[in-house]
């Protein structure tokens, strides 16, 4: 009996030792759960301070260039002179939409008109009239005109006729009028600016000029040209196979500042010269014969090609336009420039030789 009761008495302390074992481990086990809790929970609001930290660094570097930015402008603005309105008025331009010659008149001489081109052209078509009201309106005021698309140009010439101030151009588009335009501002040396004609200043003129009272005619004899270079050789990929030399042939086209600006151009071609660009002859006996209409804004345009006999397609070597009023009698020569206005490299000294008489 005394040895069943010591196993019994020996078997609950071991039970209630091994109880106490589990309670221990089961305590320990929530005491890690609640640790990792509480460590995640650390870990997710130090990300979160992290970030408030990082907003309130970028919040003050913000304030601070606002300061910055406010202590400069009030250096500016205490350097700043007071302004007159009237000089603003006459230093700035407005831009206002035209409705009616009356209505346009009226308005500040400040005042710009902005128009389309195809606006230009078919108010040209209505007659004198509305050339002396564009023209009138133009010498106390300002009008900008500006390409219908952007995918094209137009001509200048129109619009530099009717006293327009700001003649506006594609120059991605390396067309005839893009050398138009270089050919009148280089009349200033390319300085961006040239004087309007007088008949653009006084309203006696204009009626002159649009019957065409004054006309002058021009006689161009085409003789010669030295140091024509072949065109680079991408374009003759898309045009014909790259040749050893140059078919020079030489196109003139006088573009004028008359109602006969709105029809197409006249224009005068010499003959091939084959496998000769570095001095080839024409001494054409016919000669360029025009008749300008407005001489104080016509252009003459010059141009230069090498003509392919295979494809029968003409690449543009150089051109030059010159102004009417440039215009000089006796022999000249003719600087060409590239289709980007240049006379750099191979063109440097591309020219043609030609004789001139004005009646």
């Amino acid at each position: 009996h005394e040895t069943n009761c010591l196993k019994m008495s020996n078997l609950e302390r071991d039970a209630m030792a091994e109880l106490l074992q589990r309670e221990s481990a089961h305590q320990a086990e929530v005491m890690t759960m609640g640790a990792c809790e509480n460590a995640r929970a650390m870990s997710e609001r130090v990300a979160i301070n992290e970030d408030e930290c990082h907003e309130a660094m970028k919040f003050a570097a913000e304030k601070e260039r606002a300061l910055k930015f406010a202590l400069r402008y009030r250096e500016k603005k205490r350097r700043v002179q007071p302004i007159s309105p009237s000089m603003a008025n006459i230093t700035l331009i407005h831009s206002a939409k035209l409705r009616s010659w009356g209505k346009s008149k009226a308005l500040p001489s400040s005042t710009l008109h902005s128009v389309p081109e195809n606006m230009i052209v078919e108010r040209a078509e209505r007659g004198m009239e509305e050339w002396k009201s564009w023209v009138d309106f133009n010498r106390n005021h300002f009008t900008r005109t500006y390409p219908s698309s952007n995918a094209r140009n137009y001509n200048p010439v129109l619009p530099w006729a009717m006293g327009c101030q700001f003649v506006s151009l594609n120059f991605s588009s390396q067309d005839d009028f893009i050398l138009l335009n270089d050919g009148r501002f280089r009349a200033n040396g390319n300085q961006g600016y040239v004087l309007k004609p007088e008949y653009l200043c006084d309203n006696g003129l204009v009626e002159d000029v649009f019957n065409c009272n004054h006309p002058r005619k021009i006689n161009i004899r085409v003789l010669s040209g030295r140091c024509l270079p072949k065109p680079p050789a991408n374009i003759y990929s898309k045009s014909g196979p790259q040749r050893l030399s140059v078919n020079p042939i030489v196109r003139i086209t006088l573009y004028d500042g008359s109602p006969a600006t709105l029809l197409k151009p006249p224009t005068f071609s010499t003959h091939v010269i084959r496998d000769n660009g570095l001095n080839p002859v024409w001494n054409e006996e016919d000669l360029a014969t025009f008749e300008c209409l407005n001489p104080s804004v016509g252009i003459l345009l010059f141009k230069v090609y090498d003509h392919c006999e295979v494809t029968k397609t003409d690449v543009l070597i150089g051109a030059s336009a010159i102004p009417v009023t440039c215009m000089r009698e006796g022999f000249r020569c003719v600087s060409l420039y590239d289709s980007n206005n240049t006379r750099g490299g191979a063109m440097r000294f591309a020219s043609l030789f030609v004789h001139v008489q004005m009646v």
